[in-house]
This record gives C-alpha cells, sequence and structure tokens, in this order.
C-alpha cells in the first residue's frame, strides 16, 4: 500500500510541478500595459502579484498533496469521504475560497484582478485532476483488496 500511495504522491507532485511551470509562462506571455512611468509602475506590481500567487499556489499544492499519505491509516482508507478530501479537500478549499472571491469582487466592483482569475482556472484544472486520481486510487484499492 505504501508503493501504491507513494506512486499517486509522485504522480500529483508532477502534476503540480507541471501546472507551476504553465502558469509561470502564462504569466510570463502577459503584454505591459502602457509605455508610460505610471504604466510600467503598474505592470512592474502586477509582475510581483503574480509571482507571489505563484509561489502562494505552489507552496499550498505541495504541502497539501502530502495528506494523500493520510490513506495509509485503515479508517481514512476504507472511507470513502475521508479518502476524497486527502486527494481533493485542500484544492477544493482554495478553488471555493477563490471562486466566492471572485464573485464578490465582481459583484461589488464589476471587475476582478487577472492573476485572480488565472489562480481560479488553474485551482480548478488542479482540482479536477486530483478527482481523477482519487478515483483511479480508488479503484486500484477496491482491486487490491479483492
Amino acid at each position: 500500500m505504501r508503493r501504491i500511495l507513494f506512486r499517486f504522491w509522485v504522480v500529483n507532485l508532477l502534476l503540480i510541478i507541471v501546472l507551476f511551470m504553465l502558469y509561470r509562462i502564462v504569466i510570463a506571455e502577459l503584454q505591459p500595459a502602457d509605455a508610460t512611468i505610471l504604466g510600467r509602475f503598474f505592470n512592474f506590481m502586477d509582475i510581483l502579484l503574480n509571482l507571489g500567487f505563484s509561489m502562494i499556489y505552489l507552496v499550498v499544492m505541495v504541502s497539501g498533496s502530502f495528506s494523500v499519505f493520510l490513506n495509509q491509516i485503515e479508517k481514512i482508507k476504507n472511507s470513502y469521504l475521508m479518502s476524497f478530501l486527502t486527494f481533493s479537500g485542500i484544492p477544493l478549499s482554495c478553488v471555493v475560497f477563490l471562486a466566492i472571491n471572485v464573485s464578490m469582487d465582481i459583484y461589488q466592483y464589476d471587475f476582478t484582478p487577472t492573476p485572480v482569475k488565472t489562480l481560479l482556472c488553474f485551482s480548478i484544472f488542479y482540482l479536477v485532476c486530483s478527482v481523477i486520481e482519487f478515483l483511479m486510487f480508488r479503484k486500484k484499492v477496491k482491486n487490491l483488496l479483492r
């Protein structure tokens, strides 16, 4: 069981790294807003904000990936909900938090900063991938217990 969990954790970690690199590529493709001094300042601040969000994204996802190892505990492994939360609990809470922030920004200001929307898109993609990974894990555990 430990080898299976380790494999799923490595796949999860590789997925996080790939998404982090894609996130950084998306950030790099953003065009500067203006050629004036104020425009350059805002562009610099936007880059710093994007880099900060990307580092937060990396730290949260990597630290959250360690919860997969909680499936070594029999009570967690046998419970479908708790096992799901070890794979997708942290990404799900991040998506819910970001979705609430985006919806509040749209409702209050009719505007949402681009970095937050980009972070939400990448978080949703990671959540979908972690759910798929969870379903594959449950199938493997079910076959193993037979």
